[in-house]
């Protein structure tokens, strides 16, 4: 996948999500139990930690022979439950903050790549065969995408 594609599909999703939490005061942002027990302000901490990770394994590309650690992560499910006792006690504004320039960052990490990097699936052993391009695919635009869907499933459920 070409870069200025992947770049697109990482704005697309962004569209969607920012869409799907358009107009919603603090308060629906902080409510319980609308991505399973999470709140917004959970979901974007959650998509924020996983496209940090993102961005860390991109920025070290040049090392191919690195293993990233979002690439090792064995349970899932218990990383997310860990990193969410990390952020639940965090305020919405540092969130938000962080989420916003998390994506920015990894704009710019995805845009100082170029496309051989993004689809060389022999590049980096860890990947398994898979391009790197689709390690971007699943954390940085698909993960937001499956959220922004929620999120505006829970939107029209609860009529907000």
């Amino acid at each position: 996948m070409a870069k200025e594609q992947v770049l697109g599909e990482i704005r697309a999703a962004r569209a969607s999500l920012l869409a799907a939490i358009a107009g919603l005061p603090d308060d629906a942002l902080l409510r319980s139990h609308v991505v399973g027990y999470w709140s917004i302000k959970d979901v974007l901490a959650h998509l924020t930690v996983w496209q940090s990770e993102l961005i860390t394994a991109l920025d070290h590309v040049d090392n191919p022979g690195q293993v990233p650690h979002i690439v090792e992560i064995d349970d899932i499910d218990e990383f997310n439950e860990e990193q969410y006792r990390v952020n639940v006690r965090r305020p919405l504004a540092i969130i938000l903050e962080d989420w916003r320039g998390v994506h920015k960052h990894l704009l710019e990490s995805v845009a100082a790549l170029n496309d051989e990097t993004l689809d060389d699936g022999a590049r980096f052993d860890w990947m398994e065969g898979e391009p790197l391009s689709y390690l971007i695919a699943e954390n940085g635009y698909w993960h937001e995408q499956e959220h922004a869907e929620q999120i505006q499933a829970w939107r029209e459920e609860n009529k907000l």
